[in-house]
């Protein structure tokens, strides 16, 4: 069984796409994309000391697999995430577990200020979703020794020695809607001043925590950037160069609403504006105050490709719709 399903991978292209691995029922168990889908289906089929125990049992249970050609890495990316959503492939962890995703809100309504971890989002100052949700717990309390929140927690107040005065309200409100709104870094510079002082003092042990803690909110903020700019501009123009041609899709919100394939020539004789509209949805899509939790997986992939490819070019665009 496993030789013919190794000459059927020989006879795969040498393009991008999907594959789609099943077991003796038929059942998809797990969902890969591959840039040259020859190469790597046919990569399951040889003795590789790389491969981890997962990808073995996954291969032993392998009895049939299918392919879907793309025209482009990047859909084969989002194609794989959508997959992955719609199967929940028992092999596959990551994108099969978006209901799980967390949100943070930064509540101003009452009297004190309070960070909260939300499983639905409320419709003010909530951020995210966010996958790493069982990380969310440690922001929270770092935010909250950070800004001097949540006094009245009975550890923070007695144990922690990182736990500081509150600021003034103000500030406090303006920083962290700001770090989640704008990665205006404010946390981060204010953790690295506190820092450098519990060094100058020879508190290294303090110093040594605040620095950890500063590169956790370093490493989360910068993943939020790309659903900072998401939310932020509606509308954009991406091409990508795919040999003799250019493939350019239509964003919205940092979802992939429409797509074409042009030559180079014929690409170059209009607008990003113009080619804008010959592949626009015939109704405005709706405007999203929060994305949903099947939307974040997206968004991320797009944006990491777009920061990996620098011959990617993605433009702004008025609204077409206006």
């Amino acid at each position: 069984m496993k030789n013919n399903l190794k000459e059927q991978a020989r006879k795969l292209p040498l393009s991008p796409g999907v594959y789609l691995m099943k077991d003796k029922h038929g059942t998809i168990i797990y969902v890969g994309k591959a840039k040259k889908l020859r190469e790597r289906v046919s990569s399951y089929f040889v003795k590789n000391k790389q491969h981890s125990n997962k990808t073995i049992r996954m291969i032993q249970q392998l009895t049939d697999f299918d392919v879907i050609e793309v025209d482009s890495e990047l859909d084969a990316f989002l194609l794989e995430c959508q997959l992955i959503q719609e199967y929940r492939p028992i092999y596959n962890r990551q994108m099969n577990s978006f209901e799980k995703y967390k949100y943070i809100e930064i509540n101003t309504e009452k009297e004190e200020l309070s960070i909260n971890i939300r499983t639905v989002p409320t419709k003010k100052n909530c951020f995210g979703p966010f996958s790493i949700n069982r990380k969310l717990l440690e922001l929270k309390r770092i935010l909250e020794n950070l800004y001097g929140l949540n006094q009245k927690n009975y550890w923070q107040q007695s144990f922690s020695e990182s736990a500081t005065p509150p600021l003034d309200r103000e500030t406090a409100v303006t920083e962290l809607l700001g770090a989640f709104t704008l990665n205006n870094q404010l946390p981060q510079n204010r953790l690295e001043t506190k820092m450098v002082l519990a060094s100058e003092n020879q508190l290294f042990e303090k110093a040594a925590t605040l620095r950890e803690d500063w590169q956790f909110l370093t490493r989360f903020f910068n993943q939020n950037k790309k659903l900072i700019l998401a939310s932020q501009t509606n509308w954009q123009f991406l091409s990508i160069p795919i040999e003799s041609k250019i493939k350019y899709y239509l964003i919205y919100q940092g979802l992939v609403i429409n797509s074409r394939i042009l030559t180079k020539r014929t690409f170059t004789n209009y607008t990003p504006s113009e080619l804008a509209q010959k592949i626009l949805p015939k109704n405005k899509p709706e405007n999203s105050q929060q994305f949903s939790k099947d939307q974040v997986d997206f968004i991320n992939i797009l944006y990491s490709y777009i920061n990996r490819h620098k011959e990617c070019q993605l433009v702004e665009l008025t609204d077409p719709f206006a």
